[in-house]
């Protein structure tokens, strides 16, 4: 017995010919559904540049949060500079290691920027790829 789609069961030799017909569209369709899902999977091709494509996604979403995280440190490392220094005018005698410190705190900050750039050009140079 086969069910008909409006769900009777019925002898195949008792359909009438419009139920025939729509019997045999109603299975076309789901039998076109099932082949376009078996091909999507089947498009090996298709699946690796869309999964390629969310890689690529996060890689860029990671290097903007870590260039932002660089630029925060940054301006946080700058601000303790200012803040942990001797000013030259208030301390005479303290310009000369003011200006050895800051010019060591600098020096960090600068190694580290250039660090995080370097990273930043690595994780592109491998998204190119």
């Amino acid at each position: 017995m086969t069910t008909s789609p409006q769900g009777s069961s019925r002898d195949p030799s008792a359909l009438s010919a419009d139920e025939l017909r729509t019997q045999i569209q109603h299975t076309r369709d789901e039998l076109g559904d099932t082949v376009e899902a078996l091909a999507a999977k089947a498009d090996v091709k298709s699946r690796a540049k869309e999964t390629a494509a969310g890689v690529k996604d996060q890689v860029g979403l990671k290097a903007t949060r870590a260039k932002e995280q660089v630029a925060a440190t940054a301006h946080a490392l700058g601000d303790t500079i200012r803040d942990k220094a001797p000013h030259p005018r208030h301390e005479p005698h303290a310009a000369h290691a003011a200006r050895d410190t800051n010019t060591k705190l600098l020096a960090g900050a600068g190694a580290g920027v250039a660090v995080a750039l370097a990273l930043l050009m690595l994780v592109k140079h491998r998204r190119r790829r």
